[in-house]
C-alpha cells in the first residue's frame, strides 16, 4: 500500500497531469480495490484529499450530474460523521450548482462543481484534491468521449482525477494516447505472489496451519508458473502436514481433497489426463473418508466436488460409463446436503452423459429431475446458471411430453424468463450477432 501511495504521490505532482490512470494486471485487482479504500483513511501519510466515486455509468448525458449528486451525498455523510479533533474542518458548507451543465460538453457540470468544491476545501491551492472515479459499466468509446469532454473543460491546478483500468480491457488507451501530457499511466507492478507468501510466513509459526498455508500458497504459485519440480515438492509438504494433523483432527481431510484437486487441475493444464484421473481418484478417496467424520454439509459437498472432477476427466478420455457413475454419485451427494444448485448441475451432467451413451430415454429422466429443482431455487439463480440448458434439452426431446407438458413448462417458466421464455431459452449460450453500422 505504501509503495502504491508513493507512486500515486509522484503521479499527482507531475506537471500538467490532470488524470492519473492506474493500469493494473488481472491478479492485482483486489489490491487496487483495497488501495482505493485505503486512500480514504484520515491517518495515511498522503499529500492529497481524496474522494472516491463509484457511481455506475449510465449514459453520457447524465453521468456528470450523477457524479455531482454522489458528491453531495458523500458530503452529507461527512457532516454527520464523527471527525477527529485534529482535522481542520468538521462540516463542509458547500452546495453543488446543477445549472452549470452544457449540452455540448457532458463533463462540464462535474468539473465546474469539482473546481468549486476544491477551492472551498483548499482555497490556497497548496494541497491536491483527488477524485477517484471508478467508471463501472462504460465501454472504451463512452469512457473516451466523457473524459475527452472533461479535459476540454478548465480544471483547477490542484484538482486531480483518478481512474482505474485493467490490462485485460484497457478502456482508456485512446484517452491516454490522445492526451499524453494530461493522462499519467501508473503501473502498480505488484509482486502479488511474493506478497502473499510473505503474509503467510508472518503468521504464528507455532500453529500447524501456518507451515501448511505457507506451502499451500507456494504450491499454487508453482502451479500457476508451471514449475513442475516445485509443484511436486510443495504438494508433498502439504500432504505430509495434513496427514500428521489428521491423526487428531479429521477436518484435515478437506485439505487433502484440496491438494489432490490442485494436482489434477495442474495435470489438465499439461493434458496429462491419465495422471489427472489418478489424482482425481485420490481426491475421491479422501472425500469418501469424510462421511461420519465431518459435518454432512461439508462432507457431501466434498464428495460431490471430487466425483464431478473425476467424471470430467473420464469424459475427456471417452470413458462415458465411468463418467456417468461419478456424476450420479455427485448428484446423490448434493441432494443429501441440499445444495440444490449443484444437485441440478450434476443431474444435467448425468443427462448429458446418457446422451453420449445414446440412452436418450434415461437422459430425459435426469433432465426432468433437474428441471423439477426450479421450485427450490431463486429466479435470478436459475437465470444465471446452466438451468436454461436443461430446458433446451427438454424442448428438443420427443419423449418429454409423456412426463412434462408444454403447458406446465409455460406456467413454470414464464414467471422466471418472461412470457416469451422459449425465445430467451433458444438464445441462451449463443454468441450475440455482430452489430453493423449503416451509412
Amino acid at each position: 500500500m505504501l509503495q502504491l501511495l508513493q507512486k500515486w504521490a509522484i503521479a499527482i505532482n507531475t506537471p500538467n497531469v490532470k488524470i492519473v490512470r492506474i493500469l493494473y494486471a488481472s491478479n492485482e485487482e483486489e489490491m487496487i480495490n483495497a488501495f482505493c479504500k485505503f486512500m480514504l483513511a484520515l491517518d495515511t501519510e498522503q499529500e492529497d484529499l481524496v474522494l472516491l466515486l463509484e457511481q455506475p455509468f449510465s449514459n453520457l448525458e447524465n453521468f456528470g450530474k450523477e457524479l455531482v449528486e454522489e458528491i453531495e451525498k458523500e458530503i452529507v455523510l461527512w457532516n454527520q460523521a464523527e471527525i477527529p479533533e485534529s482535522f481542520n474542518f468538521k462540516t463542509i458548507e458547500w452546495k453543488p450548482d446543477y445549472t452549470l451543465g452544457s449540452e455540448n460538453n457532458h463533463g462540464q457540470i462535474f468539473i465546474k462543481n469539482l473546481n468549486s468544491l476544491a477551492n472551498y476545501l483548499v482555497a490556497k491551492k497548496d494541497i491536491k484534491v483527488s477524485v477517484v472515479i471508478r467508471m463501472h459499466g462504460a465501454d472504451s468509446k463512452q469512457a473516451y468521449t466523457w473524459f475527452h469532454h472533461v479535459l476540454q473543460t478548465s480544471i483547477e491546478e490542484h484538482v486531480i482525477i483518478g481512474i482505474d483500468d485493467s490490462e485485460d480491457f484497457r478502456i482508456y488507451d485512446k484517452l491516454s494516447k490522445q492526451y499524453p501530457q494530461e493522462v499519467y499511466t501508473l503501473k502498480p507492478n505488484l509482486s502479488m505472489d511474493d506478497a502473499i507468501e510473505e503474509l503467510a510466513m508472518g503468521l504464528d509459526p507455532s500453529k500447524p496451519t501456518t507451515p501448511y498455508r505457507t506451502n499451500l500458497i507456494k504450491l499454487m504459485n508453482a502451479v500457476k508458473n508451471r514449475k513442475k519440480d516445485k509443484t511436486k515438492r510443495y504438494a508433498e509438504k502439504c500432504l505430509e502436514i495434513a496427514a500428521k494433523e489428521l491423526k487428531t483432527d479429521p477436518n484435515w481431510l478437506s485439505q487433502i481433497v484440496t491438494i489432490y484437486t490442485i494436482l489434477y487441475s495442474d495435470q489438465i493444464g499439461y493434458k496429462q489426463y491419465n495422471d489427472a484421473i489418478y489424482f482425481a481418484g485420490k481426491a475421491v478417496e479422501a472425500a469418501l473418508l469424510t462421511r461420519g467424520l465431518l459435518d454432512p454439509s461439508m462432507s457431501y459437498r466434498l464428495i460431490g466436488q471430487a466425483h464431478i472432477g473425476r467424471g470430467g476427466m473420464y469424459n475427456v478420455k471417452k470413458k462415458r460409463s465411468q463418467a456417468l457413475d461419478d456424476y450420479i454419485i455427485a448428484a446423490e451427494a448434493y441432494e443429501h446436503c441440499e445444495d440444490h444448485l449443484l444437485h441440478c448441475e450434476s443431474l444435467r451432467l448425468c443427462g448429458w452423459m446418457c446422451e453420449k451413451l445414446f440412452d436418450h430415454k434415461e437422459a430425459v429422466q435426469y433432465y426432468i429431475k433437474a428441471y423439477q429443482l426450479h421450485e427450490k431455487l431463486a429466479p435470478d439463480v436459475l437465470r444465471n446458471s446452466t438451468f436454461p440448458y436443461v430446458i433446451k434439452k427438454l424442448l428438443g426431446s420427443s419423449t418429454r411430453r409423456e412426463f412434462l407438458s408444454t403447458e406446465q413448462m409455460d406456467q413454470d417458466l414464464a414467471p422466471i424468463f418472461g412470457e416469451k421464455w422459449e425465445d430467451t431459452i433458444y438464445q441462451y449460450g449463443k454468441a450475440p450477432k455482430p452489430q453493423t453500422n449503416s451509412i
